[in-house]
C-alpha cells in the first residue's frame, strides 16, 4: 500500500509539474516578428544615370532607383553618415528596389526603417554592432558677449518650456543650451555638444536664410513676409545667426558618438 500511495504521489507531482511548465511558457512574451516589406524586388542599379538616383512612395509601394546600398544601410539603421562605419565599396554598389507595403499596418519613419533593416539582413546577409566612440562634430561656445536672454521668472516657476525646429530657423522658450545644441546638430547633420557652460533655460528665436550665400527664393520671401519678416534682413548662415543673435559660436572638434559597425555585408542579394 505503501508503494502505490508513493506511486499516487509521485503522478500528482508529474501533472503538477507539467501544469507549470504549460503555464510558464505560455506566459513567456511572445517576440514580435519584424516588419518586413510583402514583396521586394531588387535589381542591379541603372548605369545610364551615373552617380544620380530617385526615390518615391505612393502609399502602398516604395521604389529606388539606383540607389547606394550605403543610403538602405543608412536608412535601415536610423544612422547618420559620420556615425557609421561600413566598407567603402558600399558607396559604389547601386541598386533598384521596388517593394509593397504589408497592407493594414500604418508606415511611419520607425516602421518603414525597420523594413529596410528586415530587408538588408534576409536579402544582403547584414550583420552589425554599436559602439561608443568619437567622430568630427562640433562645440557650442560662447563668443565674446553672451546675447542669449534667459528664461523669465515666471516661465521658470511655471515649468514652461517649449521649442520649435524648421529648416532654417530655431525657437526656444526656457530651452537649456544642451538642447540648443541637439537643434543645431540636427540642422548641421552633425553632432554638437555643450560647452558652454550656460545654466538654466533660454529664449530665443533663430533664424537665417535658407543656404549659405544663396538667394532666396521668390516664395520664400513671401511667406515670410506675410509673418511680418524680411528674410533679406536676416544672418546669411546658422553661424552667423549664432553668433549675432545669441553671442555663441561653433568650434570644430572630436565629440563623443553612438557608432554603428557594419561587419558583415554581401555584395549581391540573394535572388528575388
Amino acid at each position: 500500500m505503501r508503494q502505490a500511495a508513493l506511486a499516487s504521489f509521485a503522478a500528482v507531482i508529474a501533472v503538477v509539474g507539467a501544469l507549470s511548465a504549460s503555464i510558464s511558457t505560455a506566459q513567456q512574451p511572445q517576440q514580435a516578428k519584424p516588419l518586413q516589406f510583402e514583396v521586394a524586388a531588387i535589381r542591379p542599379g541603372t548605369p545610364k544615370l551615373g552617380e544620380n538616383s530617385h526615390s518615391s512612395s505612393n502609399g502602398s509601394q516604395f521604389r529606388m532607383e539606383n540607389s547606394p546600398l550605403k543610403e538602405w544601410v543608412k536608412m535601415g539603421l536610423s544612422v547618420r553618415d559620420y556615425a557609421l562605419k561600413a566598407p567603402s565599396w558600399l558607396d559604389t554598389a547601386r541598386f533598384d528596389l521596388n517593394a509593397k507595403y504589408p497592407e493594414g499596418i500604418p508606415i511611419d519613419q520607425k516602421a518603414f526603417n525597420e523594413m529596410m533593416k528586415s530587408l538588408l539582413v534576409e536579402r544582403f546577409g547584414m550583420k552589425w554592432h554599436e559602439e561608443n566612440g568619437t567622430v568630427s562634430g562640433y562645440e557650442l561656445v560662447t563668443d565674446k558677449k553672451v546675447l542669449a536672454q534667459p528664461a523669465t521668472l515666471l516661465e521658470r516657476l511655471q515649468g514652461v518650456h517649449g521649442s520649435a525646429y524648421g529648416p532654417t530657423s530655431i525657437q526656444g522658450t526656457n530651452m537649456p543650451m544642451s538642447e540648443l545644441a541637439k537643434k543645431l546638430g540636427e540642422a548641421l547633420g552633425r553632432p554638437v555638444v555643450d560647452a558652454t557652460h550656460l545654466t538654466g533655460g533660454y529664449d530665443f528665436n533663430l533664424m537665417w536664410r535658407p543656404l549659405d550665400n544663396a538667394a532666396p527664393t521668390e516664395d520664400y520671401r513671401r511667406y515670410w513676409k506675410q509673418k511680418g519678416i524680411d528674410v533679406d534682413d536676416l544672418p546669411s548662415s546658422l553661424s552667423a545667426a549664432l553668433q549675432e543673435k545669441l553671442g555663441l559660436r561653433l568650434q570644430s572638434a572630436k565629440v563623443p558618438s553612438r557608432v554603428i559597425v557594419v561587419d558583415q555585408i554581401n555584395r549581391q542579394p540573394t535572388a528575388n
